[in-house]
């Protein structure tokens, strides 16, 4: 641990995991080869050697975390670390980035306060190659870093603005095209809409409007946390409702909605409730929870029996791993090409036509879409979360919002 200013907010987490068996008989392999390449052969045209560079030391790279760690926000960043983690724990076992060069993660926990980011990014900054990781109330401090170094920050989320800034790797629909496609799909019920001063909560009670008229919705009806919920929704007649609000907020409005009620959340933030006498359905742009519905969920639940045997089935930790395939991609062209600096990596992000996204995502393209869940362990369908896929959502209409 690190100081930084008057706060310990630095931390290093070393993901070296070379002495595997594998590694260890291909080294044995190579040094009693009796036909070995020459020097030449081995580090000539096939490899470039690649300069050093902030956060490259000519060994490791390093990459950044800004979450909360140990604040109000802490169990859901945590969740997403261990996906994150997951991930770079199985490039390193696999030899790196480029085959060559371990992945290092140092973590900056402001523990829920801008402030201390805002503070302790530029010496972040100083250390890495990139942020991998930027959590929802770090990011206004944040961005006006990234903006100075041309350097690159990895989102768990996404707003339409987040989306379009090319400094900013998301994975996942906005949340403004969540709340269009919910009222699209039924525009006809009385929606209420339950939003707190979060950056999604803003981003989501600003689109709700808009959507509301592009979605030809009958009545929407706004709600801020902290008004009497239970109140507010009765009296809007409401049967449906989004809720959006940081995760330290979340059972507490739970409890305060009245009976009777669908309540949607996204999948990747829900508090998961007791409460029987709602129905809850959950937004997850992701594949089911289970081995065989994609090529990513393979290679996904493969690493977290190598690396977090212990995590249960849970969607904020595959949305941790899902959200470094980009910067992945990233980082191997930049080996490949011997230049890890920072605005060659901002150059190939805004080049960058299409990401592999493993069938864990989908590219950011018309119409976007994402799946909507329930709970039903007593069913066989469901799947590893015991949820079931009730419906699939798309929407047409974001140029509409957007404008």
């Amino acid at each position: 641990m690190a100081n930084v200013g008057d706060c310990d907010v630095l931390g290093r987490k070393v993901l070296s995991i070379f002495a595997t068996p594998l590694f260890l008989s291909m080294s044995v392999i190579a040094a009693c080869s009796d036909e070995r390449d020459s020097p030449s052969e081995l580090e000539g045209e096939r490899t470039r050697s690649v300069e050093r560079s902030v956060g490259f030391d000519g060994n490791v790279v390093r990459l950044g975390i800004v979450a909360d760690m140990t604040g109000p926000g802490g169990k859901l960043d945590r969740a997403r670390l261990t996906g994150v983690e997951t991930y770079w724990s199985d490039v390193n076992a696999q030899g790196g980035v480029g085959g060559r060069y371990v992945v290092e993660l140092d973590i900056l926990d402001h523990r829920g306060d801008p402030q201390i980011a805002e503070q302790s990014v530029p010496d972040l900054l100083g250390e890495v190659v990139a942020l991998t990781f930027v959590n929802e109330t770090a990011m206004g401090a944040v961005y006006p870093f990234l903006v100075a170094e041309q350097a690159l920050g990895v989102v768990p989320t996404s707003t339409l603005d987040w989306e379009n800034d090319s400094r900013f790797l998301t994975h996942v629909p906005p949340i403004e095209v969540s709340v269009l496609a919910l009222l699209e799909s039924e525009p006809s019920p009385n929606w209420c809409v339950i939003t707190d001063g979060s950056p999604l909560g803003i981003a989501a009670r600003n689109a709700s409007t808009r959507a509301a008229e592009v979605a030809e919705a009958e009545n929407v009806t706004l709600i801020e946390l902290g008004e009497d919920l239970n109140s507010a929704i009765s009296a809007a007649a409401c049967g449906m409702v989004f809720l959006e609000v940081a995760e330290q907020f979340q059972n507490e409005a739970i409890e305060s909605l009245p009976a009777e009620r669908k309540i949607y959340v996204r999948a990747g933030s829900a508090a998961l409730s007791q409460r029987n006498d709602l129905q809850f359905a959950y937004l997850d742009s992701g594949p089911a929870w289970d081995v065989d519905s994609s090529e990513g969920m393979r290679l996904f639940l493969a690493a977290l029996l190598r690396h977090a045997p212990d995590v249960q089935p849970d969607t904020r930790v595959r949305d941790g791993y899902i959200s470094q395939i980009q910067l992945h991609q990233l980082l191997e062209q930049a080996v490949a090409e011997g230049d890890l600096r920072r605005p060659i990596l901002f150059a190939a992000s805004e080049a960058q036509e299409r990401v592999d996204m493993l069938g864990l995502a989908e590219q950011p393209l018309q119409p976007r879409s994402f799946n909507i869940w329930f709970a039903n362990n007593q069913d066989e369908l469901a799947d590893g979360r015991g949820w079931q896929l009730e419906r699939k959502l798309a929407t047409e209409n974001v140029d509409a919002l957007a404008n």
